[in-house]
C-alpha cells in the first residue's frame, strides 16, 4: 500500500522556522491533528523520550534536517547490506522518510514539520525495493524480527501485501515473527490498507493476529473512502490531508491513506509508552482500544474499528481508568491463534470412553445412569422455579434506565459531555466541526 500524495509540492505553505535546540517543536498550522489530539498538552507529560520506533519501510533519509538526531543505525532485510539510513523509494520520494517525519519530526528544516513524538528514536529497517515492492513474506518476517531484536518497543508498518483469503490471512512465517516480537513486548502497528473502495482485499501484516491495524479518517471523523473495510481493523487515525516530507526535503500538503494513519498511531503509542515505562504492550493496546472515540457507523465497524484513538486518555491511567478485564480484541485474537483461552492454555478435550475400564463388563454404567436421571429430574424442577423468579426480576430491571447502557463499552466516559471552554479538544462529528472545538 502507498500513502497517496498530491502531485504538486507545496512551496512555502505555512512553513515555520526551526525550533530552538532543546525546545518542543512547534507544529505547522496545517498539521490539523495536533488540535483534536491536544498534542501540545500531551507533550507536557511525554514527547516519546526513551522509546525506539522501528519503521519497516523503504529506508529513511537520516540526513534530512527534519529528522536530525532522531534516526538510529538500522538494518536492511532486502539483502543490500545498508544500515537503513538511506531511503530507496524513488517513486514516492521516500515513503519511509515521510512516515518517520510523521512520527518523530523535529520541526526543523525548510518545512518545519513536527512529528507527534519528537523525542522518540527511529530504527529504520529497509524492507521494500524501489516503488514499495515486497518480494516475499519472508522479507516481512525478517524485518519484524530485526526490529524486535534491536530495541524497538513500537513498530510501524505502513506497507501491506494482499493476503490469501482462502488459506490464511497471514503467512505462517510472518505470524511466527509477530509472536517473536510480542514475546519481546513490542506493539506492532500496521496500516489497514487503501483499497476499501475497490478490491478491499485483506492485507498482511495488518491482518495478522497481534497487530494493531489502523484505518484512516478525515478531518470530520469520517472514514476515508479508500480505507480497507475488514474485520481486523481495530482503531482509526487521521489519514487525509496529512502533509508529508519526502526524502528530497519537498513538502507535499495533500496526501491520503492509512499509511499516515498507522505512522501517527505509532507515534501516539511512543508517547504512551514513554509516559508509562512499566505498561506492557498488551495493556497499551487494550487502553488505546478502550479509550477510542466511536466514529463512523455506531459501534465497532469494519472501516474504523472501535474508533479514533485518543492518546491522552490512553496515556493517563489514573484519570481514565480501564478495567483489567476490559475487552482487548487484538490480543484476544492473538491468544486464540496461539491456543490460549482466557490467558491460560486451552485444555485438551477428553473423552468419557478414556475413563472406562478396558475390556470386561462395565456393571457401573446402569447404576450411574439411573442416579444421573434422578438428579437431572430434581435439578430441572429447581431450575424451572428459579428461572421464573429470575425472569420476573429481569423484566423489572429492563424498565430502568441503567439497563439500556452498553456493558461492552469499557470506557468510563462513554457519554462524554461537550468540552468546556479551555477544556481538552475532542474528535467530534461533522455537525460540530463549525464550533471551533473539533
Amino acid at each position: 500500500m502507498r500513502c497517496v500524495v498530491a502531485a504538486t509540492a507545496a512551496l512555502g505553505l505555512a512553513v515555520l522556522s526551526a525550533s530552538p535546540a532543546g525546545a518542543a517543536p512547534r507544529p505547522r498550522t496545517d498539521e490539523w491533528w495536533f488540535g483534536p489530539w491536544a498534542v501540545s498538552d500531551i507533550w507536557k507529560t511525554s514527547q516519546g523520550a526513551g522509546v525506539t520506533v522501528g519503521v519497516l519501510d523503504s529506508g529513511v533519509n537520516a540526513r534530512l534536517p527534519e529528522l536530525a538526531g532522531a534516526v538510529l543505525p538500522g538494518g536492511d532485510v532486502t539483502g543490500k547490506g545498508t544500515d537503513g539510513r538511506t531511503d530507496y523509494d524513488k517513486k514516492n520520494d521516500g515513503h519511509g522518510t515521510a512516515m518517520s517525519v510523521l512520527i518523530a519530526g523535529q520541526g526543523r528544516g525548510k518545512t518545519g514539520f513536527a512529528g507527534v513524538a519528537p523525542e522518540a528514536k527511529i530504527l529504520p529497517v529497509r524492507m521494500t525495493h524501489t516503488g514499495g515492492v515486497i518480494n516475499s513474506p519472508q522479507v516481512v518476517s525478517d524485518g519484524i524480527r530485526y526490529a524486535a531484536d534491536h530495541g524497538a518497543k513500537v513498530m510501524n508498518i505502513s506497507v501491506g501485501v494482499d493476503a490469501d483469503q482462502e488459506t490464511n490471512l497471514c503467512p505462517a512465517q510472518v505470524q511466527s515473527a509477530i509472536v517473536h516480537a510480542i514475546q519481546r513486548d513490542v506493539v506492532i502497528v500496521a496500516a489497514a490498507g487503501d483499497e476499501g473502495n475497490s478490491t478491499n482485499l485483506p492485507q498482511y501484516p495488518a491482518s495478522c493476529a497481534g497487530v494493531l491495524a489502523v484505518g484512516a479518517i478525515d478531518k470530520y471523523s469520517q472514514p476515508w473512502k479508500g480505507t480497507q473495510r475488514q474485520s481486523y481493523v481495530t482503531v482509526a487515525a487521521p489519514g487525509t490531508h496529512v502533509g508529508w516530507v519526502g526524502q528530497s526535503g519537498t513538502y507535499y500538503p495533500n496526501s491520503w491513506g492509512s499509511s499516515s494513519s498507522s505512522a501517527l498511531t505509532a507515534g501516539g503509542v511512543a508517547l504512551v509508552r514513554a509516559a508509562n515505562p512499566q505498561m506492557s504492550a498488551r495493556e497499551v493496546v487494550q487502553r488505546l482500544t478502550a479509550t477510542a472515540k466511536d466514529v463512523g457507523d455506531p459501534g465497532r465497524d469494519s472501516a474504523t474499528g472501535y474508533g479514533v484513538i485518543r492518546i491522552f486518555r490512553a496515556m493517563m491511567k489514573n484519570e481514565y481508568p480501564v478495567p483489567a478485564n476490559a475487552p482487548n480484541p487484538v490480543f484476544e485474537r492473538f491468544d486464540e491463534s496461539q491456543g490460549v483461552h482466557g490467558g491460560r492454555p486451552t485444555p485438551a478435550p477428553t473423552s468419557p470412553a478414556l475413563d472406562r475400564k478396558q475390556g470386561g463388563s462395565d456393571w457401573t454404567t446402569p447404576v450411574v445412569a439411573a442416579v444421573l436421571v434422578g438428579a437431572l429430574t430434581v435439578l430441572t424442577v429447581f431450575l424451572g422455579l428459579r428461572g421464573r423468579r429470575r425472569m420476573r426480576r429481569l423484566r423489572s430491571a429492563h424498565d430502568s434506565p441503567a439497563a439500556h447502557e452498553s456493558p461492552q463499552d469499557p470506557s468510563p466516559t462513554a457519554a462524554d459531555p461537550p468540552p468546556t471552554r479551555g477544556g481538552r479538544p475532542e474528535f467530534l462529528p461533522p455537525e460540530d466541526a463549525d464550533r471551533g472545538r473539533w
